[in-house]
Order: C-alpha cells, then structure tokens, then sequence
C-alpha cells in the first residue's frame, strides 16, 4: 500500500518539481559521502552541517567552502566533489538521459518534459537531441581545457604527470561548470595571478560554460551550415536569443573589467603593486569569475567598498540561460534594458535587433530578477542577526557580498565563509539551492495550484499611476 502510494506521488511531480527534488537528492547523497571519515585526510568527520554545505556548494556550482578543497579532502573526497559539480553544471536529467540513451532505452515524455524545463526550452520537440549535444559540447571544451591545463602544470615543473592531469581534470570540471572549485592552496588562484595561459584557458572555460549550450549548438549549426555565405551575412542570422546573450555578456565583461581597471589600479590590497599587463589581466578575469565562476586572482577582501557593490550587481546578474552559470541571467537584463529602451522611445512594444518580444517575456524578466532580489535582502538580512557574535571581522556589506556569492552561484568571498554559526551556513545553503534551481523553478515547483489556462477568465481591468 505504501509503495503504491509513494509511486503515485512521485508520478505526479511536476517538471520543475522532479528537478527541485533531483537537486535535493543529489545533495544530501553527497553530503553523507562527504560526512565519512574517509573523505576527510584527518580520518575525522567533518560534521554534517559542513558536509552538506560543501555538496550543496558543489552540486549548485558554487564554489564557497567552509574547509579548504586541497588541505582538507582525500582523493575520495575530491571525487565526490568533482562528481558532484558535473552533475550539477549538467543537471541530472541530462546525465540520466545520456545514460538511456547509451544503453538504447526509451525516453518517455515525463522524463522530455523535465529536459524541456531544464533548459528551458519552448518546444519539447527534440530534446534528446539537445542532451547528446550538450554532452558532446561538454565533453570537447572539458577534455581540451583539461589536456591545456596539463600542459600548463607541468611546465610550472613542480608535478608530476599524473598529478598535473589530476589537477588539469578537476580544474577545467569546475571551471566549465562555473563551480569555482580550485584545488591550489589557501588563497584560490592568487598564486597563478601572473601565469598568463593558465588565467586565460580558465576564463574561456568560464565563458564557454556560462553562454549556455543553446547558444553553443546555434554556432555549431551554422559552423556545419554549407552555404557559400559571408561570415557577415552568417552572423547576421544568429538567432535574437544568441545576439541578446552576446551583447550583454561583452558588455559585462568588458565594462566590468575597465571597472575595476580604474578603481583597483592603486589599491595596494589588489592591483596596487602589480605590471600594467598584469593589472589587465587581473581586472579581466575578475570580471569575468563574476559571471559565477568563483575563481579569483585578487584577495576580495582587499577590494575597495564600491568595488565589492559592483561584484554584487554582477554576481546577481550571473551568465545566460541554459548554461552552468548561475544569476538572474544576461537575457533577463537585456530583456529589462530593451524594456527600459523601448519606453524612453515611447513604444509600446519591446524590439531589438529588428525582432519584437512578447510582453510575456518582460514579466518573466521582471518576476525573476525581483524574486532574486527579495531573497538576497531576506537573506543578508538574516545573516547580520546569525553572524552577531561572529568574532570573525566583517561589515554589512561583507555578508551582502556573501549573499550574493550563494544567491548568484558565484563562490568567491571576502573570508567570512568557515566561520559562519550554522545557521548562517543554513542560510547560505538556502541561498545556493535557489540560486542554482532559478527562482522561478522553485516557485513554480512549490505552487501547487499553478495550471496552465488559469487566467483564461480574466477581471475587469483597471490603470493605476506609475512613476
């Protein structure tokens, strides 16, 4: 009766709910792993609370750790953590899905569904075709990244062979999955601040993971496409979706990076005592760790206090749908910005690059990026009240910073994180989990009552005052 019961209620999730719950299984799975002595190099538990914390940063591609990767975790534990971050820059209906695939089953149309709104997508047509490109994009960037960094490690002539392709492994895993995971030291990436391929093979590891897969197969089609045509005329054909995603992740990268550039470029505590060509570097790859990455290669504590605001907007913005990266996402931005556009020229459609959206879209947009902000306040807020008698220094803006490294998925911190009280650590671990999942997702899983065809009886309408 009771495995009757249970079967009747797990066929009857919803798509966003069979994810939301996916997440969670994976997460506690992982953290039990983690809770082992064996995962531990001091034979110890590392306490449960810690355990869940860190497979929640690594299944939601975060990147905050409470102890540090490479001191802390065994070869066992590491592996849970690198599985762990595949997983979830994949999400677990794809590596499922791949899974049946290989072994020639039959995807049914709950399990399409659930790919659908993985990604989603508009249509569920062709969705088990999209899992075997986003496995094979995954595979091509990861094993190239991997067999780079190698090379990389082994120059440096302090590793060995199979310690260098450990370490080249785990370290384009987590940078393509945005995870921000290092296994170097104490101090992230700060030690490779001044290698130069090393920084620019993990920020286009980054940016790769973080444009979305969508965008990705689009290039691959038209790379493929054998029509004698311009390069111009080929760009030209880019989807609206793929232009939006590109403009605003430019802008973002590049605006970011002058930025910090200009506001960093004396600060002692980060670009002060650097090379022209390295502050360059460095100001370029912070920008682009903030499209979820967590990697630095700058201390965030020693950040000026407008600088840490600015880190915080870009966090919270994140990278692009359908993507490893975390945030509202670059096409929700673009979508509010094209709204913004559209009213100052005092049109009352939304248009861009020669194509118009539907209204539908904006409230989406709008919807998304307040739900996000809501949490990030609630949040911090209840981070200022847990952390009161933190003896460990820090400010406000410290844990608004923290709040929206885990909100945003992004993982870098300003040094607060292993010495959180354990609610704060709840908090956080909260904070991930939407972040990872999208806002929307959750809510939509947790609103029972939502149907499609809801609103079909409308009310009567009436105009109230804006602005």
């Amino acid at each position: 009766m009771f495995e009757k019961t249970l079967k009747k209620r797990t066929t009857h999730l919803s798509a966003a709910q069979t994810i939301m719950a996916g997440f969670a299984c994976m997460i506690f799975i992982g953290a039990l792993l983690l809770n082992l002595p064996i995962a531990s190099k001091s034979g110890e538990s590392v306490g449960f609370i810690n355990a869940l914390f860190t497979a929640t940063s690594a299944n939601c591609v975060t990147g905050l750790v409470v102890v540090n990767t490479m001191a802390h975790w065994t070869l066992f534990g590491k592996a849970v953590l690198l599985l762990l971050i595949q997983i979830g820059g994949l999400g677990f209906m794809t590596l499922i899905t791949a899974a049946m695939v290989l072994v020639r089953r039959k995807i049914s149309l709950r399990s399409r569904q659930t790919i659908q709104t993985s990604f989603n997508q508009d249509n569920i047509g062709g969705m088990v075709r999209l899992v075997k490109r986003v496995v094979l994009i995954t595979i091509v960037f990861q094993t190239a990244g991997a067999v780079l960094l190698t090379l990389v490690f082994l120059s440096s002539g302090t590793m060995s062979l199979p310690r260098a392709i450990g370490q080249g492994i785990f370290h384009a895993v987590s940078a393509f999955c945005n995870a921000g995971f290092d296994n170097i030291g104490t101090e992230s990436l700060v030690p490779l601040q001044a290698n130069i391929p090393f920084n620019f093979i993990i920020m286009a590891l980054i940016i790769a993971g973080g444009l979305g897969f969508n965008v990705w197969t689009e290039i691959v089609r038209i790379i493929k496409n054998k029509e004698r045509r311009s390069l111009r005329f080929r760009l030209r054909r880019l989807s609206l979706h793929t232009k939006i995603v590109f403009t605003i992740t430019g802008i973002l990268i590049f605006g970011g990076a002058l930025f910090f550039l200009i506001i960093e470029w004396a600060n002692p505590n980060t670009l002060g005592g650097m090379p022209i060509w390295e502050k360059i570097q460095a100001s370029l790859f912070q920008s682009v760790t903030l499209r979820t990455a967590g990697f630095n290669t700058i201390p965030q504590d020693g950040l000026k206090e407008i600088s840490q605001f600015v880190s915080c907007v870009l966090m919270l913005i994140g990278g692009s749908p359908s993507g490893t990266a975390g945030g509202i996402k670059t096409v929700t931005l673009g979508i509010i910005i094209i709204s913004m556009i559209s009213v100052i020229r005092g049109r009352s459609k939304l248009e861009a690059f020669g194509r118009s959206l539907p209204l539908d879209l904006l409230q989406k947009a709008l919807s998304v990026a307040s739900i996000m902000v809501i949490v990030v306040f609630v949040s911090a807020t209840l981070l200022h009240f847990t952390e009161l008698d933190n003896p460990y220094p820090h400010t406000f803006l410290d844990l608004l910073f923290e709040t929206c490294s885990a909100a945003g998925t992004v993982g870098v911190t300003t040094g607060i994180t292993p010495h959180l009280s354990d609610a704060g650590k709840i908090v956080l671990i909260i904070c991930m989990y939407v972040g990872r999942l999208s806002p929307i997702t959750v809510v939509v899983a947790l609103n029972k009552k939502l149907r499609a065809g809801d609103d079909s009886i409308g009310l009567p309408e009436e105009r109230v005052i804006i602005g």
